[in-house]
């Protein structure tokens, strides 16, 4: 069997953990040449530097702490609101999986940028306090899904292109196919978007 079925066959079956896929999809990537899809593969195993695909932004919500109340909601202006309702996580996708996989409840929330915290502290008539970002632990879940997804994706239009391998190897013609179909070498292009037009990092 060729291992472009093979890896069709393990995004399907999520008994198949995302690491071993991923280093499956690796080795296609690898062996085809395909630089693109190899550093994203790449990024997605050891976590992002700098920009981070737009799918990986978390929707949630910017809570501030009472000590009378506990976390109250933030209010701000629609605009702030929804530029501070995404936060990206950059973190290699071993750490997300084993974030949802110990997460027992159905929220997760984690501390907010510091230069965001500041603005709202600087921007609020209360008292300077601590804020949260809380999410739904689903979340988690549509990352690593879309993750699989990209990767099932990606092979079926290898497949599509004549490109199916020869177990574990690829003839001339299926790595010539790979390295001059358009498509095949700018697929990562769509897993990158503008999320906010808002000049605030967080980071």
């Amino acid at each position: 069997m060729g291992i472009i079925i093979e890896l069709q066959r393990e995004a399907l079956d999520e008994s198949i953990s995302i690491e071993s896929l991923m280093r499956k999809a690796y080795l296609v990537a690898k062996k085809l040449n395909l630089k693109e899809f190899e550093e994203w593969l790449r990024q997605e195993q050891n976590g992002y530097d700098e920009k981070v695909p737009k799918y990986r932004y978390m929707v949630g919500e910017v809570r501030a702490w009472n000590p009378y109340y506990g976390w109250i909601p933030v209010v701000v202006s629609a605009e702030i609101a929804d530029f501070i309702s995404k936060m990206p996580i950059p973190t290699s996708i071993s750490a997300i999986q084993d974030l949802y996989t110990s997460c027992k409840g159905a929220t997760i929330s984690s501390s907010v940028n510091g230069k965001i915290a500041d603005w709202l502290n600087e921007n609020s008539d209360n008292l300077p306090t601590k804020f949260e970002f809380f999410s739904s632990k689903s979340e988690l879940y549509r990352i690593l899904s879309t993750v699989r997804n990209k990767i099932l994706d990606w092979a079926l239009l290898l497949e599509e292109n004549g490109i199916v391998g020869d177990g574990m190897t690829f003839t001339e013609v299926e790595k010539q196919t790979a390295q001059s179909t358009q498509v095949i070498n700018n697929y990562t292009n769509n897993f990158y978007g503008t999320i906010t037009d808002i000049d605030v990092e967080q980071g």
